[in-house]
């Protein structure tokens, strides 16, 4: 079964992020996708948070290759203490995506892990475009 990962924060394709040089290599980009979920701004990057509530958090779609050693990176990056993959700021768990294409695939996705009550919810389904409007403001 092929890995796929779903980004969509600071890990996303147009968004500058030097952490990206170390595992670019093993990520190919599929396309955009979305989920169902709720997105939070948590100050210098968002968190989603699964929703059933027809909200929508849109994202890249990447195929994985070395999948182990690309998973480590990110886990590092996103906080995740190594070999407690279901503790810290985020958790990472395989859930539905849905390409714009409309096939569904199952990726990894890095999950808000902590009580989104006191965050600012972001309305824009894309981090890129809040961001966008952000700094115009």
């Amino acid at each position: 079964m092929p890995d796929y990962l779903f980004v969509y924060g600071t890990l996303r394709r147009d968004y500058d992020l030097k952490l990206k040089n170390k595992v670019s290599a093993n990520l190919q980009y599929i396309g955009q996708a979305k989920v169902g979920a709720a997105l939070y701004d948590l100050g210098r990057y968002p968190g989603a948070v699964k929703s059933r509530k027809g909200e929508e958090v849109i994202g890249d779609v990447f195929l994985v290759s070395e999948a182990d050693k690309v998973l480590k990176v990110l886990d590092r990056y996103e906080g995740i203490p190594e070999g407690r993959p279901g503790q810290g700021e985020f958790i990472r768990k395989r859930g539905r995506v849905k390409l714009r294409s409309g096939a569904e695939v199952n990726a990894w996705i890095y999950w808000y892990n902590l009580d989104p009550k006191e965050k600012k919810p972001i309305k824009y389904k894309n981090y890129l475009n809040y961001l966008k409007n952000k700094s115009i403001r």
